[in-house]
């Protein structure tokens, strides 16, 4: 399929480049977000992302202070995010305003967003006023449009997988057009040393000893399209992507590999937005669907699940639109989502839900100066929502917040947000078997939150910025898997919870142009408060208590040196504390360089992965790669037509 689609590429860049005609193009500014941002939003434009040598979404989030990646390194696995300590399936992930979550966990895969189709990603902690299921907070990510006739062609290759893509791009005045397709291939092998936490301490078997990854091929092809169309304020775009994936799933250390198991997945999913937008008026409006099918084989015969099948479909839509002036600002949205799931792992097979959610937001700006240089805003939002049968909840919300733009701009504020998820299909139908078991009688999370943040900056070349988030979540029915006395797991609602968590970040432009330094410490408790005899007081498990981010970014005639850092402090595995995963340094490199040769613009770039060979682990029992290298290259070819 891919070897197709990259050919028909070719021929369609071969075609346009033999009729090509030099149009004159409209090419719109770059948008690019800098210094203090308003409010407790952080945003992050493509060029800063681009900076920091991340290849997906994932790779980025996971440098930024108060969210952490999960991941276990399996080819075919995902990568979630957490907020300031929340479940994974409780941050929302949108993209061009629609969720991405799987339908059965509710989790949010990060990994497959490349950077290069990112426009710029919004976080926002705790309850939001228009994203459900908020109760970690939400990501909210905006694709780019080519901002000219283009081809690209790249390739990386490491020791274990290797990818190939393409991605063409046209754009003629209003209307633009793109292409990608792209294949992952490879054994995925890497090599791990076994640890103490892989056992008992100091008796584990073969502590010490490196092995290699088994049964961690990936092949996996994807190929995604995008159109747009611009009419005076209109704006219309359609989006279709399709990819196909078969990989094997090793298992963990303990209690046992699956050294035959299987998995290949299809996805699908299709979009179409309008946007329109005058000086006070933006309109915006979304419709998308979106499919998957999971066939799962395990030929081992000592295996407990030898065989399942999985299809699963989301219908969205969405709407919102905002007014605004220099004293008053008014949003104003509605989503409507309908998920169906089918497998031989539910309880009869298949369930269906209906999901709504309407809300509105007002906020008041007061000018607390004649320049308008010192300005207060009050906010208030409030939005309805309901899953399924369940009883219509009321999420209310408030922020108030300072700015000051003179020669040292600063902002600082508060928020108030209350946030409400119903649990996952898996958490309420998986079937009884001998690993697992759904729970019919979870009662839905709910969450309120406290925040308070504060941002100070500089103006000129040698900016310095440092930013401070503090907040207070009380999350209530908080649903957690349990292992019970016979060995099998079954999800439960913990009565009270409570995340305390607390950011600070520094980002220093020590050489204008050349060098940057930024860093950002999180500390975070995360405790059962259920009052369970066992368990209250403890904290919850899989939260790292300290966690130190660093990045050093240096640039140079064309070179490019990226060298970022990662500490976690120990984290809890077990309810009781009585196991903690250890604590570890994470240590990456990359160097480019960029080019010009044969007419077209080149990168070449060196990437080592665990630079300190670390043995790590994120979750028990999944070992994670000891030092790995890549070598990537890519290619840019532009058309005639370019600055026109």
């Amino acid at each position: 399929m891919i070897a197709r689609a990259l050919i028909l590429l070719l021929f369609v860049t071969a075609a346009a480049r033999a009729a090509e005609k030099v149009v004159p193009v409209r090419t719109l500014p770059e948008v690019v977000i800098r210094g203090i941002q308003p409010g407790s939003k952080q945003v992050f434009s493509h060029e800063t992302i681009e900076k920091t040598g991340a290849h997906s979404a994932a790779e980025f989030l996971d440098m930024v202070g108060g969210i952490s990646i999960r991941k276990d390194a399996t080819s075919g696995g995902q990568e979630f995010a957490r907020i300031g300590g929340s479940n994974t399936n409780q941050v929302a992930v949108l993209v061009d305003g629609l969720k991405i979550s799987d339908v059965g966990s509710g989790e949010s895969d990060l990994s497959k967003i490349s950077v290069e189709r990112i426009e710029s990603i919004e976080v926002v902690r705790g309850g939001n006023g228009t994203v459900a299921e908020s109760i970690g907070g939400a990501i909210l990510i905006r694709t780019r449009s080519p901002e000219q006739d283009g081809l690209r062609l790249s390739g990386e290759t490491s020791e274990t997988l290797s990818t190939l893509s393409a991605t063409r791009t046209w754009r003629n005045n209003d209307f633009t057009a793109s292409i990608d397709a792209s294949r992952e291939q490879g054994q995925g092998d890497y090599r791990f040393r076994i640890t103490e936490a892989d056992g008992n301490g100091p008796f584990t078997a073969h502590l010490g000893e490196v092995f290699k990854r088994d049964n961690n091929h990936l092949l996996r092809d994807h190929v995604s399209g995008r159109l747009a169309q611009t009419f005076g304020i209109h704006e219309f775009s359609g989006t279709y992507s399709i990819e196909r994936a078969a990989f094997g799933l090793p298992g963990y250390l303990a209690p046992r590999p699956t050294p035959e198991a299987n998995q290949d997945e299809l996805k699908r999913s299709a979009q179409v937005n309008w946007n329109a937008s005058t000086s006070k008026i933006e309109v915006q409006s979304a419709a998308g669907f979106q499919s998957q099918q999971k066939n799962y084989n395990d030929s081992d015969p000592y295996s407990f699940l030898h065989e399942s099948h999985e299809s699963s479909s989301r219908y969205s839509l969405f709407s919102q639109v905002s007014r605004g002036t220099k004293a008053i600002s008014i949003e104003a949205d509605g989503r409507l989502e309908r998920e169906a799931l089918s497998s031989g792992v539910l309880t009869n097979d298949q369930a269906t839900r209906n999901r709504w959610r309407a809300g509105t937001s007002f906020t008041r700006h007061i000018q607390l100066a004649q320049s308008a240089a010192r300005v207060a805003s009050i906010t208030g939002f409030f939005a309805v929502e309901r899953f399924g049968d369940s009883q219509l909840q009321s999420l209310p919300g408030a922020e108030v917040f300072f700015a000051n733009k003179t020669s040292i701009p600063f902002t600082m504020g508060g928020r108030y947000s209350k946030a409400y998820r119903a649990p996952s299909f898996y958490s309420l139908f998986w079937n009884d078997e001998l690993l697992a078991q759904g729970n019919p009688d979870l009662r839905p999370e709910s969450s309120i939150q406290y925040e308070a943040y504060a941002k100070i900056g500089s103006r000129g070349v040698y900016s310095t910025s440092l930013e401070i988030d503090a907040s207070h979540n009380i999350v209530k029915d908080l649903i957690y898997w349990r292992q019970a006395f016979d060995g099998r797991w079954t999800p439960q609602n913990l009565r009270r919870a409570t995340l305390d968590n607390y950011t600070v970040g520094l980002k220093q432009v020590a050489v204008p142009n050349h060098l940057e330094a930024e860093c950002s410490m999180e500390w975070l408790e995360a405790r059962d408060r259920s009052g369970d005899r066992v368990s209250d007081g403890k904290y919850l498990i899989y939260r790292p208590l300290r966690t130190l981010n660093a990045r050093v970014s240096a640039e140079y005639r064309q070179s490019f040196v990226v060298l970022e850092s990662k500490w976690v402090s120990k984290q809890a595995v077990l309810e009781t504390n009585s196991k903690w995963l250890p604590a570890y340094t994470l240590v990456n490199a990359e160097w480019s360089q960029r080019f010009r040769w044969a007419g077209a613009g080149w990168q070449a770039a060196l990437r080592c992965a665990n630079v300190l060979n670390s043995d790590y682990r994120v979750i028990r029992f999944a070992p994670m790669p000891l030092r790995e290298y890549s070598i990537s290259l890519t290619c840019d070819l532009w058309s005639a037509s370019r600055g026109s």
